[in-house]
């Protein structure tokens, strides 16, 4: 059941409406009473989008919640309501009936010799209904399973895309396309860590900032040629011939005559110790020193020099330089380099020393230590290393744009790789196939149950049946000799057309008699509803008197108990034949009779008003005392000139809006009763009668101005009129008081009842 209206946007007068705090819950008879243009119709086409469980056109952006015993229902998920709502308004009757003397879709009722196979199309029908439910269910499955891939497949794309910062477009049709290629692959396309940053670098490497190319390392090896001409050297002594014997055993006091002998030359005394230099010694000592001598210590400097120069001092590429998947070879290039160098440098070193020695005793012959063979080799291999690395990234970057789709593509793939194994995209479409074997399987049955229906239906005519019925209604409301219904074939469907007792099409039909048709109409098509659906549905009826006069009134609501309200025993409690009913009109004396009937407890009968409270909004809530209590619209009217009296801030735009109306309305039914004159005569007539022509003039002409509904707007509007309202309410009831004080005295102990 309905427990409310908690909210409506954007429906006519329903701009912005929210249920007001304290109104009242529905219950199972509820009447709305309204002024005509004050949002009940709209009100009824709200309700009908509960019955289609289908968008209409002309209500598209409303929005909206209705509560209910079994949660909300909304503008998002009407379409799934399992509520059974049928509505009776204008738009039922422009879409079921035609007036115009053409043929219009039937009322189908069961007939008693169709009973037996009625109940087997029941049960064709209900295993069809189960049957279309399961399909329904499995394809909200597979449908909310597809959207989860198509979803997942979406922004895997998007992401993959922002990833590797392609310009190019990369959808979800793309992506499908790459999770083909990897799922034929046999291995997976998941690449190392350092792989993938190596290949994600190069993806994200701009055009401009494309890798420079890096010096190959070179280096001239001489160790093992430098250890042959050392070890000549060191076992070759100067000629002894003119040595002296001293010096040659005292190789520090040999350097120290030798560095000293030159500066002698042409001097007769000793700089050391001031003692005659003998031109014997000076040349004893010149001799000693042979040009054979200087030629083998010059001999070993300029090898010492090129010994030194020999020591590998390597300079390489910053490892930054490279790409990035080509630094662990060039960083394990680096440390076995390191190490060989220290050995082959520790080498040099070695000959070095052993030169210096042979330098301090040149006649005497010695050996260089010795080195190991490979030390060269070991050298060659960690540069070459080195080098591979290199020679590796000046391939990327002689052929840049090449290798970067290379890595794009391996990355597509790597990523491809892993929403497959996280996603498990091969189990999800096993399910999908697995609901649509099972759809399939579900459809077939449905065929196979409607062809039985429609086997079962081909030998029933329920048109006949609701013809009967709905004819018996239409002799109530116009009598024996109005119109009536009668069935007739179009090819091979059974439709209804309208005629006249004489049998002549009825085209010209009164206001009155399409109400009444449309109606009548309404209620018999309720009994298309099976008993147990008719006891759960909801029922609204928007003003079913629409030009009917107080007899047929009387006649549409007797109707209306009959159909709608009933005692299981005689003196027993009054229920319903349906879930809920309500009922909205602008008719006063309508909706005073639908008030009286059963049920009638406050817990079962709920009142509301629907009033216009600006030019586009309109208010839904309880029915003020005033108006309840008394059966009489007067009492009401009177009531809202009262309200807006005592009212603190008469330019409130609520109370406003319902004031000029509700005058004009209390003036005409003042002065009718004061002075019920011909037909002829105008309220404007009689006022100037009973109030005089000034004051009257005073009263109607600001009234007359504001109270018609086609322009509402202009309370809207900044006019200078709007003042004199309440100076013309004041008037009146200050003149009834004045000329009438027992009338004014019965209406105000009326109103300020409880």
């Amino acid at each position: 059941m309905l427990k409310s209206i908690q909210k409506i946007k954007g429906l006519g007068v329903y701009s912005d409406y929210t249920k007001p705090a304290g109104t009242q819950d529905f219950a199972v008879k509820n009447l709305i009473y309204g002024w005509n243009y004050s949002g009940k119709t709209s009100l009824s086409r709200l309700f009908s989008l509960l019955e289609t469980k289908q968008s209409n056109p002309d209500l598209s952006g409303c929005a909206f919640t209705f509560e209910t015993t079994s949660g909300l229902v909304t503008e998002a998920n009407f379409d799934k309501s399992s509520l059974i709502v049928r509505v009776f308004n204008s738009d039922f009757i422009a879409n079921n009936l035609n007036f115009t003397g053409g043929v219009f879709e039937p009322i189908l009722l069961l007939g008693a010799e169709s009973e037996t196979a009625q109940k087997e199309i029941d049960r064709c029908e209900a295993m069809t209904k189960r049957a279309t439910q399961l399909s329904q269910e499995y394809k909200n499955q597979s449908d909310s399973l597809e959207k989860s891939i198509r979803d997942a497949k979406t922004s895997e794309a998007a992401k993959i895309k922002k990833n590797l910062a392609l310009v190019a477009a990369y959808t979800a049709t793309h992506l499908q396309t790459d999770i083909v290629t990897v799922q034929l692959l046999d291995e997976s396309q998941l690449l190392p860590t350092e792989s993938y940053q190596a290949d994600l670098k190069l993806a994200l490497t701009s055009d401009q900032d494309r890798p420079t190319k890096v010096e190959e390392i070179s280096h001239s090896l001489v160790l093992n040629s430098l250890f042959a001409e050392v070890k000549e050297v060191m076992e070759r002594t100067p000629s002894l011939a003119t040595t002296i014997d001293n010096l040659v055993k005292n190789p520090l006091i040999e350097r120290w005559v030798e560095t000293g002998l030159p500066i002698h030359n042409d001097k007769e005394l000793c700089e050391f110790c001031g003692n005659k230099l003998g031109e014997h010694r000076i040349a004893e000592l010149k001799a000693h020193f042979s040009k054979d001598l200087s030629d083998h210590k010059k001999m070993i400097d300029a090898l010492l020099v090129r010994v030194g120069e020999a020591l590998i001092n390597l300079t390489t590429p910053a490892e930054a330089e490279l790409n990035a998947k080509f630094r662990a070879q060039f960083k394990a290039g680096q440390s076995s380099a390191k190490k060989a160098i220290e050995k082959y440098n520790t080498a040099i070193n070695a000959l070095a020393a052993d030169l210096k020695r042979k330098m301090d005793s040149p006649f005497v012959a010695a050996y260089p230590e010795l080195i190991a063979d490979t030390l060269e080799d070991d050298v060659l291999a960690s540069l070459n290393e080195m080098n591979q690395a290199i020679r590796s990234h000046n391939l990327i970057a002689d052929n840049f744009l090449k290798e970067k789709n290379g890595s794009i593509t391996r990355l597509k793939k790597h990523f491809v790789q892993q929403f497959l194994d996280s996603f498990n995209l091969d189990r999800q479409n096993e399910k999908l196939a697995h609901l649509d074997r099972k759809m399939k399987k579900l459809e077939q049955c449905t065929q196979r149950f409607q062809a039985e229906i429609s086997k079962l239906k081909a030998i029933i005519s329920k048109a006949q049946q609701g013809r009967e019925e709905i004819n018996m209604r239409l002799g109530t409301l116009l009598g024996s000799e109005g119109v009536q219904i009668k069935v007739i074939k179009v090819g091979d469907q059974e439709r209804f057309q309208l005629v006249r007792r004489d049998g002549t099409i009825a085209k010209h039909l009164s206001e009155g008699e399409k109400t009444a048709i449309a109606f009548s109409f309404f209620l018999t098509k309720l009994k298309e509803l099976k008993p147990e659906e008719l006891k759960l549905a909801i029922v609204y009826i928007d003003d079913p008197i629409s030009s009917l006069d107080s007899n047929h009134i009387f006649q549409v609501t007797a109707m209306i108990k009959e159909t709608f309200f009933y005692q299981e025993m005689e003196g027993g409690p009054w229920t319903t034949r349906c879930g809920q009913t309500f009922f909205s009109t602008h008719n006063f004396e309508f909706f005073s009779l639908l008030r009286e009937l059963n049920p009638q407890k406050e817990s079962s009968a709920r009142h509301f008003l629907v009033k216009r409270i600006a030019p586009n909004k309109s208010s839904f809530g309880n029915m003020p005392n005033s108006m309840f209590r008394y059966s009489s619209e007067y009492h009401f009217l009177f009531d809202v000139l009262h309200q807006f009296q005592k009212a603190p801030d008469k330019t409130d735009f609520n109370v406003l809006m319902l004031l000029p109306n509700a005058v004009r309305r209390f003036v005409e039914l003042y002065t009718f009763s004061k002075y019920p004159g011909t037909r002829s005569l105008t309220v404007d007539q009689r006022a100037d009668r009973i109030f005089g022509p000034e004051k009257s003039k005073r009263i109607l002409k600001v009234l007359h101005y504001f109270s018609h509904a086609n322009n509402i707007e202009r309370l809207a509007e900044n006019n200078e009129l709007i003042f004199d309202i309440e100076a013309a309410v004041n008037d009146l009831i200050d003149t009834i008081r004045v000329n009438d004080p027992l009338h004014m005295e019965a209406l105000e102990a009326a109103v300020a009842l409880p």
